[in-house]
């Protein structure tokens, strides 16, 4: 926390947000630490944020980048294997659009399911509309108000998240998660602009698509029931710890 406490102490300095609230404090670094774990830092393929090795992969396009992709386990394309069920209206697995269940077991398996020969091996992967909507999913089942915005051919997160002001009150504040190009923006939002953004998702015709995936039932209920393997655990603990390791002794 200390690494972003600047940044968490401009953010109340400018918006007369209490410093010291508890419950504050818990919604700033957990969409923090979130972000830092999901994001890439860039819409290239294989570009990977500074603590998991989650690549970015570009989707429907010619060649496609996902058809270079191997089960680790047996070195079998992606491309020559049959869709898994519910998913059988695509052509192969590389063809799956990567749903928020998929893409977050696919991380917590006990070892790294893919491999291609530009990156290495990866537990999972995906562009930047299947990397917001498990980041969306993620956050509705610990408690936050979110969305996925699709505009032109990207894709990010908005979050409503209340914060207690100094002076008691409460202050609701959009916050955009880009986890794409590794960006975060907190901005004070009243009532009238909620209630005009709240059903806004973008203009492209998948961003309706984005968020019942997001927030259906079924999905969030298998991501809720879903038992995340002790080695996915123990690789995700060391990768965090090695972050903030070099982040301490590089500051």
């Amino acid at each position: 926390a200390k690494m972003d406490s600047l940044t968490f102490k401009e953010l109340c300095l400018s918006n007369k947000i209490n410093p010291i609230d508890s419950a504050n404090i818990e919604k700033f670094y957990t969409i923090k630490i979130l972000h830092k774990l999901f994001t890439s830092k860039t819409a290239s393929n294989g570009s990977k944020g500074d603590i998991l090795d989650i690549p970015y992969m570009w989707h429907w396009v010619q060649p496609n980048p996902r058809y270079e992709i191997y089960f680790a386990n047996d070195k079998t394309l992606l491309k020559d294997t049959r869709p898994t069920r519910g998913f059988s209206n695509y052509n192969s697995y590389a063809d799956i659009d990567r749903t928020p269940y998929l893409f977050l077991s696919d991380l917590v398996s006990p070892e790294l399911r893919y491999y291609s020969n530009s990156i290495g091996v990866f537990s999972t992967f995906g562009w930047c509309s299947e990397r917001e909507m498990a980041f969306v999913a993620l956050t509705k089942l610990l408690g936050f108000r979110g969305k996925v915005v699709a505009e032109g051919n990207h894709s990010w997160t908005e979050l409503l998240i209340p914060m207690k002001l100094i002076n008691g009150e409460i202050q609701t504040f959009k916050v955009t998660v880009d986890n794409t190009f590794n960006n975060v923006n907190w901005s004070m939002i009243n009532h009238t602009e909620i209630s005009k953004q709240k059903n806004y998702y973008g203009n492209t015709a998948q961003a309706n698509w984005y968020n019942r995936k997001a927030n259906s039932s079924p999905e969030l209920n298998k991501i809720r029931n879903h038992l995340a393997s002790n080695n996915a655990m123990s690789r995700i603990e060391n990768k965090v710890v090695n972050y903030l390791y070099d982040k301490i002794n590089n500051n």
